[in-house]
């Protein structure tokens, strides 16, 4: 009986094992692979220039040097992959700013963007360049550069925000935007900042 019982409990962990091990595969097939914004290779973790409040990622030392040459030639591109990396969060839909519809989402090169209604997911599925439509505009209407809450430094939640010098701040719950607004200054430095274009 002590065998079969062993046996059942080996069984039972190997299965376990193996579906952790799918699982992870399975992670690891969906995360996000970023690209070079300038050759559109394989990008590396140690290749960075800041942009926007957060780093760009290059596949080699050339790279960021024609980034820096012309970086409105690559800014699209790059906000791309920023959003993948968790450089940038989105918070609303990218054209008209409204909040974004969850039935109404396009992968675009890896990232899944939200828009605000099916009329802006068809725009977007019909274009030619989707990167360039979905981020090349204003990247203010539907993206952020701040992904953590500047009071508590925990990830943000989008529907807590507050209005700062003409940006929208936001905050991981409801409490703290109070107490950035008792001492605004206290907090601004860890707000991104943002390149004016």
């Amino acid at each position: 009986m002590k065998s079969r019982i062993l046996f059942a409990v080996a069984i039972c962990s190997a299965l376990a094992i193996a579906q952790s091990l799918v699982a992870a595969d399975k992670a690891e097939e969906s995360k996000y692979q970023a690209k070079c914004p300038v050759s559109g290779g394989p990008a590396k973790a140690d290749k960075t220039v800041e942009f926007n409040g957060g780093k760009v990622q290059f596949c080699c030392d050339k790279c960021p040097e024609a980034f820096k040459a012309d970086p409105k030639k690559f800014a699209a591109k790059a906000a791309l992959q920023m959003v993948g990396t968790g450089e940038m969060k989105q918070v609303a839909c990218p054209y008209s700013g409204k909040p974004v519809n969850p039935e109404s989402i396009v992968e675009i090169d890896g990232v899944k963007v939200g828009f605000c209604c099916n009329n802006c997911k068809g725009k977007t599925e019909k274009a030619e360049d989707k990167v360039a439509l979905a981020f090349g505009g204003d990247l203010s209407k539907g993206f952020t550069a701040q992904t953590k809450c500047p009071v508590s430094d925990k990830p943000i939640d989008i529907t807590k925000s507050v209005d700062y010098k003409g940006a929208k701040v936001y905050f991981c719950c409801g409490g703290c935007p109070a107490t950035f607004e008792k001492d605004p200054a206290k907090y601004a430095s860890k707000l991104p900042k943002v390149e004016k274009k």
